[in-house]
């Protein structure tokens, strides 16, 4: 057991971290500027289809494709259906409703989720740092999501935090199942197969629920829809399955609250989101609570 929970924390896992941070942190953001022109169920759609098709295309290229096998499937249904077609439509439909920095640090509470589970289903370590961490962690999300700041009358306000928490809870989920399940190929063989299968659900979902919407094509559009699919979803999410693989889903959980930090930073910059003192001071809190989980 100690081998598989130990963390392997090296200059590739440090970087793939980097860049899912700055890729995921503008992705709130350039999401939010999309969906003004198109619905969360489409955008949804076409962004997983856009992910698959360019992440087939590059496995291909790199000589790496093959067709899933039966042994295949668990994985593939596993984040398929739960990180690419109940998360990210999940979170669309919550960005739709609230600011794009409030909307990603909701999505990010998966470690509320993750460090229970972990430590009680799946025997991980979690020391007293790993423990200090995880609250300190958790604190400084408090914070940033500011409660006692929300209307909590105001219905749309309730639904978009439900969509978003349920979101993380879903991540949260295959997280675990990334962890602990049966790799039979790489993720870089297998994610084209996991986001085909997770945009079939989502295409039903639009078909179904808008039938005949309208959609306001222009170069915001399409630049945040090629952004989103293959970048996001597709190269970033990849890196997210391999540090997921390779590290306990706490470190990793913890490790991805740099993401609404980025994400704040970045909206307030561009979209002129707020940034508080109260902000800064929760920023803080989490950063430690990082540095106390990795050490």
């Amino acid at each position: 057991m100690a081998a598989i929970i130990a963390p392997r924390i090296n200059c590739r896992i440090l970087a793939l971290f980097a860049f899912i941070i700055f890729s995921w942190g503008l992705a709130w953001p350039i999401n939010k500027m999309g969906l003004a022109y198109l619905s969360p169920g489409w955008y949804t759609a076409i962004r997983l289809l856009v992910g698959a098709a360019t992440m087939m295309l590059l496995v291909a290229l790199m000589g790496k494709f093959t067709f899933p096998t039966k042994r295949d499937l668990p994985m593939i249904l596993n984040i398929g259906f739960l990180q690419f077609s109940i998360y990210i439509l999940l979170a669309n439909i919550g960005l739709s409703y609230l600011p794009a920095g409030r909307s990603s640090l909701l999505a990010y509470t998966t470690p509320l989720w993750i460090m229970p589970a972990a430590t009680l289903f799946f025997h991980e370590e979690a020391g007293p740092l790993r423990w200090l961490g995880f609250f300190l962690g958790l604190g400084g999300l408090f914070i940033l999501i500011s409660p006692w700041d929300l209307d909590w009358s105001d219905k749309h306000v309730l639904f978009g935090s439900a969509m978003l928490l349920l979101a993380s809870l879903s991540w949260a989920i295959s997280m675990l199942g990334a962890r602990y399940m049966e790799w039979t190929k790489s993720p870089f063989e297998l994610i084209p197969w996991q986001l085909l299968i997770g945009a079939i659900p989502i295409i039903i979902y639009a078909m179904i629920k808008e039938p005949h919407a309208t959609v306001t094509w222009n170069s915001t559009l399409i630049l945040s829809l090629a952004y989103t699919g293959f970048l996001v979803t597709g190269l970033s999410y990849w890196s997210g399955l391999v540090i997921n693989k390779e590290l306990p889903t706490i470190v990793v959980s913890l490790g991805f609250l740099l993401v609404p930090i980025f994400s704040l930073i970045i909206s307030a910059v561009f979209m002129h989101e707020v940034i508080t003192t109260m902000t800064v001071a929760a920023m803080g809190f989490i950063l430690l609570g990082i540095i106390c989980v990795i050490l």
